[in-house]
């Protein structure tokens, strides 16, 4: 194998994985702002908790269900 090809195919791999790893914390951070608001039942509070809506696939209509002491 061409040691070019090898580096080409390793920077791929790190670039992907950078990709992968952005899209986790992103969902991850916007997942811990929805818990904190208990805004999973309404609208999103913001862009970054629409976007990890939209790449997960859950969205803002549902059950009303708010934890005890928040209604």
């Amino acid at each position: 194998m061409n040691s070019v090809a090898a580096a080409g195919f390793i920077f791929l791999a790190i670039f992907l994985g950078g990709v992968v790893i952005g899209l986790l914390a992103t969902v991850a951070v916007a997942v811990r702002s929805e818990d904190r608001r208990y805004s999973l039942s309404g609208p999103a509070p913001g862009m970054l908790a629409r976007g990890a809506r939209r790449l997960t696939g859950i969205g803002g209509t549902g059950s009303q269900f708010l934890p005890r002491g928040r209604a």
